[in-house]
């Protein structure tokens, strides 16, 4: 039986990990699952399927496309497609599948989108926005909020988001005043781990002042950069784990922003420090240059998610390792990055002028790629941790019995899965929209030496509540 070097057999590793992802469900579910309190019509005005049809085990059955194609004919659906590298190999593997068991479905596909894009609201305002786009929960939140989404409540049977992990399924519903159900669904759970470079670096840090030491050892021994992270950079969603290894949260009691405290403060003094007072973080990072830095061994440590692992295996081989983030010493706290997920979402059709026979096929491709066979692609391609209940089962039989080739993958996930004890919800509501431009504004300003800590958080606080005043006002 293999040990990992906790001492600990990867089915005892796997075994906490599918233990600690139920209880985090369990805990961080604070929305109750959408039940909807009125029949819904058996077949919306203009479809030709009727809603109770509009399952994962349908959309995946030869008897069932058979049908769809013959009643509702050919159509063609655009899809902007926000996968990494490594998961396009994935998506467009469940493409090809998806085409030749839909021939009447043609997909029309823009690769290379940006997740999150303004570029989707623009073009909904127009009524040109794509049918079908994948984008991040908390992102999604916000555009269905605003009405540019469609409620998938109103057009799938309950069932179907219950064949999906609770958290990531959940990361996808809203409940406001003004709206509520579910607006996506979900084709993985992430997070960001430790990626790092096992030349440099034989057994990683449990904690900050462990990082330090073993930075500063790395820079003196080797003479390359021991971590490479633009805080500002990546617009505070990575440094969303650090703000909470320092205490902090970003939304309090009644979703107000917290970003005015000592934790924001000292997270981001820890940050400035390892840059400039000991060097021991690369300066003036985007997450372009720091991906090159790492994978061209020029630096020995990054932070990013399991949509990467394909490039960083691809470029070191079995000297690449992933460990869950140090605990911040000066706390005791775990470093807890969000845990969220990305997925598919589908554009109203005041957005994207899109027919009823449209907004079928759509469903049928969201529920084709977030079905099993398509997330166990993006798990054998590209290691994403599958959202779909069934392909993450899959995939935990893999890693338990060691399938995973070449061997030394199995302990890299054994990392990544192990940091899955250490996360907090990703906040899907729509004042989360806020926090991206408040924290990128005041960090980029503290980093070139413009304002002093104290003032970028009390910064941030002030944006984000000025940007909610207005949009209730």
């Amino acid at each position: 039986m293999r040990m990992n070097r906790l001492g600990l057999s990867t089915g005892a590793i796997i075994g906490i990990v599918v233990a600690v992802i139920v209880i985090i469900a369990a805990v961080v579910a604070v929305v109750t699952l959408y039940k909807p309190s009125a029949p819904k019509p058996a077949t919306p005005p203009g479809f030709v399927i009727p809603i109770s049809e509009f399952t994962p085990q349908n959309v995946y059955s030869s008897s069932f496309a058979q049908t769809f194609c013959s009643k509702v004919g050919n159509v063609t659906i655009t899809v902007w497609d926000t996968y990494s590298p490594s998961e396009n190999e994935a998506f467009n593997a469940s493409l090809a599948s998806f085409e030749q068991l839909y021939p009447c479905i043609h997909v029309e596909v823009t690769y290379g989108v940006g997740i999150a894009t303004s570029n989707f609201i623009s073009a909904a305002k127009a009524g040109q926005a794509p049918i079908v786009y994948r984008d991040t929960s908390d992102d999604a939140g916000k555009l269905f909020a605003a009405g540019l989404l469609l409620n998938l409540s109103e057009y799938l049977p309950p069932s179907v988001f219950e064949q999906y992990i609770p958290t990531a399924a959940q990361n996808f519903y809203l409940n406001t005043s003004s709206v509520h159900g579910y607006y996506g669904l979900p084709d993985n759970i992430n997070y960001i781990v430790m990626f790092y470079n096992k030349q440099y670096i034989t057994s990683p840090p449990n904690t900050t002042d462990q990082l330090i030491n073993m930075c500063l050892q790395v820079n003196s021994t080797y003479h390359v950069w021991c971590i490479a992270y633009g805080v500002s950079s990546e617009w505070g969603y990575r440094f969303a784990a650090w703000f909470a290894g320092f205490g902090g949260q970003i939304f309090g009691p009644n979703n107000m922003p917290e970003l005015n405290s000592s934790a924001m403060v000292n997270a981001l003094e820890f940050w400035y420090n390892l840059t400039y007072g000991l060097h021991i973080n690369a300066p003036d990072m985007n997450p372009s240059l720091e991906g090159q830095l790492f994978t061209s061994g020029q630096a020995a440590i990054i932070f990013d998610g399991p949509w990467d692992l394909g490039t960083y295996f691809k470029a070191l081989g079995c000297n690449l390792g992933a460990a869950p983030l140090p605990v911040v010493s000066q706390t005791g706290l775990h470093a807890s990055p969000l845990i969220g997920s990305t997925g598919w979402v589908i554009a109203s059709p005041q957005a994207s002028s899109a027919t009823p026979q449209q907004i079928e096929a759509a469903l049928v491709f969201i529920l084709y790629m977030t079905g099993p066979q398509a997330e166990l692609n993006l798990w054998s391609y590209a290691h994403d941790i599958s959202a779909n209940v069934q392909a993450y089962n899959t995939a935990i039989s893999q890693l338990k019995a060691g399938q995973l080739t070449p061997a030394c993958l199995n302990d890299i996930m054994e990392g990544i899965f192990a940091q899955a004890q250490y996360g907090q919800k990703f906040p899907n509501i729509p004042a989360m929209a806020y926090y991206w431009p408040a924290f990128h504004q005041y960090a980029t300003a503290y980093f070139a030496n413009q304002t002093t800590a104290q003032a970028a958080a009390q910064g941030m606080e002030q944006y984000m509540l000025q940007q909610m005043a207005q949009s209730s006002g």
